[in-house]
């Protein structure tokens, strides 16, 4: 047998070996415990659950030369560094997103742009999930050609729990397969394509990147002290990941960030979470402060 052939198997039975590790419910309780107390993140004990905590985190096994998840379980609760608790965050995080996602809302954004701008020359958004950064690029993209006709200017932030997805996003590198729901006028207007060391991508204009400013943010934990209220929030698809009550204090803390008349948009499956007296509905996802 080659030696190549042999490192082959060699590796093959390494991940057999990581594969037959046991997650027991024990243990599956103590990642979901501290996930929901670091990120608000619910995840009950269900079969799918159990897959999904015990898929992840065997990566991290490996990653750090581990025999089982008790082991993990004892580097993590033992000696949790910033570095450690960022990893297991973006671990059990799901980041699913693209450019235009649920399109009515930047349609929303797009008509409310003017108005707001005849009250004031500055207008603040808030994008509360911005995950690798589709998002925050197209409310700045939306943003951008409405203030092409009118005088003034947008200040956006984008926030996320998951540090390593966000340093993604601050970047704005994106695969072909990354660049789905962006119109071509946008592509070939906003974004340039790129080739290093062999690896083709797209990068987004300076103009586009430096409206933003990315910062790292829990929505659970985070003090929701701003200097200013925004006029528009954005925090679409992250309150399906929370229980009742974590819901219910995310959403009062946003409406307190809103200035008076400001808009709160949640994801289109999220439509029903809102139970807020502050809040009045518009559209489907879209709510006004009252």
């Amino acid at each position: 047998m080659s030696s190549a052939a042999k490192k082959h198997l060699d590796i093959q039975g390494v991940l057999s070996d990581f594969d037959e590790i046991k997650l027991t419910e024990k243990q599956f309780q103590k990642f979901s415990d501290y996930m929901y107390e670091l990120a608000g993140v619910d995840l009950p004990f269900s079969m799918k659950n159990h897959a999904l905590v015990r898929n992840r985190i065997v990566k991290l096994l490996r990653r750090h030369h581990l025999d089982n998840y008790e082991d993990y379980w004892s580097l993590l609760s033992k000696s949790p560094s910033k570095e450690l608790i960022s990893e297991f965050i973006s671990a059990l995080t799901t980041n699913m997103t693209s450019f235009y996602r649920e399109s009515s809302h930047f349609d929303f954004l797009k008509d409310q742009l003017p108005s707001l701008l005849a009250k004031s020359s500055e207008i603040r958004i808030w994008c509360a999930a911005a995950s690798t950064g589709q998002e925050p690029y197209t409310i700045a993209m939306t943003a951008k050609e409405v203030l092409a006709e009118k005088s003034g200017n947008a200040k956006i932030l984008a926030t996320d729990i998951d540090l390593q997805v966000l340093k993604r996003a601050s970047v704005g590198n994106y695969e072909e397969r990354e660049m789905q729901g962006l119109p071509v006028a946008n592509r070939q207007k906003y974004f340039s394509r790129l080739n290093k060391d062999g690896d083709e991508f797209w990068r987004i204009s300076d103009e586009i990147n430096s409206m933003i400013r990315f910062a790292p943010f829990n929505l659970v934990t985070g003090s929701y002290e701003f200097k200013h209220k925004f006029n528009i929030i954005f925090c679409r698809n992250v309150l399906i990941y929370f229980d009742e009550e974590t819901t219910k204090k995310v959403i009062q803390n946003l409406t307190n960030c809103l200035a008076p008349g400001g808009y709160l948009i949640l994801g289109h499956s999220e439509s029903g979470n809102v139970k807020n007296q502050g809040l009045k509905p518009l559209s489907r996802a879209v709510y006004q402060k009252i």
